[in-house]
């Protein structure tokens, strides 16, 4: 039996067990979504109570149970706090969390959900793009890295690439105008926003962020990345409840 592993991830989420316990779900690299408790993590001068909050990132050492795992320590890499101080930075870096968890499973890894969460925790940070683009570029990349990419080069219905005006999301992808003509389900996308959406899907996780796009192509690709989610995603994630009751 093993005693103990150590893996690399972040805090996706906690809940309080007891008088003095935790339950956490960490975001890690080799083991995917998982479980862990952490046990005494909230009695005073505890080892485990700086390493036991969301959005910490670091090496977490665990004994592994039957189905979950026992918090043993961990080595933090950041502590992501700045997030815990502005309400807006909390929600937006929260659905972060509550969309990768969704997406992940315990027993598969999740290096590039892993990384992408950490580039999109820093983004939200440096403030050089405006917090919803950051959303949005986050959900379209984890898409495509869930394999659900919409595909930008070409018609998803004949694969010819010239005259790409239109798009279907139930098809998942750009439809030229011939084949636009023969469906229900399309409409018209610019071309700023084809050119938006293929740098984000082009791009390796670490330079997701490195753009910006004027307003209107931000709502563009906001409304359509919106609708593709929701073909893929059956769940009410709660952090969205914080965002439209403060900013709506």
């Amino acid at each position: 039996m093993v005693d103990s592993i150590s893996v690399k991830g972040i805090v996706l989420d906690t809940s309080l067990l007891k008088e003095y316990d935790k339950r956490l779900v960490i975001l890690t690299a080799e083991l995917g979504r998982i479980t862990v408790f952490a046990n005494g993590a909230r009695k005073k001068n505890s080892q485990l109570t700086a390493v036991s909050q969301k959005f910490v990132m670091g090496t977490f050492k665990l004994h592994p149970c039957r189905t979950t795992y026992t918090l043993l320590g961990a080595d933090i890499d950041e502590t992501f706090i700045e997030l815990s101080y502005d309400i807006e930075k909390m929600a937006y870096a929260s659905y972060a969390c509550e969309l990768a968890g969704y997406f992940t499973q315990d027993g598969i890894g999740a290096k590039d959900e892993l990384n992408l969460l950490y580039v999109t925790f820093k983004a939200i940070l440096a403030e050089r793009q405006s917090i919803g683009l950051i959303k949005t570029i986050f959900e379209c990349k984890l898409l495509d890295v869930e394999g659900l990419g919409l595909e930008m080069t070409q018609c998803v219905k004949t694969g010819v690439e010239t005259d790409l005006h239109h798009i279907s999301l139930s098809d998942g992808g750009l439809v030229n105008d011939a084949a636009a003509s023969k469906l229900k389900n399309t409409f018209v996308i610019s071309d700023e926003a084809i050119y938006a959406l293929r740098f984000i899907l082009s791009r390796g996780i670490a330079a997701v962020y490195s753009f910006d796009i004027s307003i209107d192509t931000y709502k563009e690709i906001e409304r359509i990345i919106t609708k593709y989610l929701e073909l893929h995603v059956d769940r009410h994630f709660k952090s969205l409840d914080i965002l439209k009751g403060v900013f709506f």
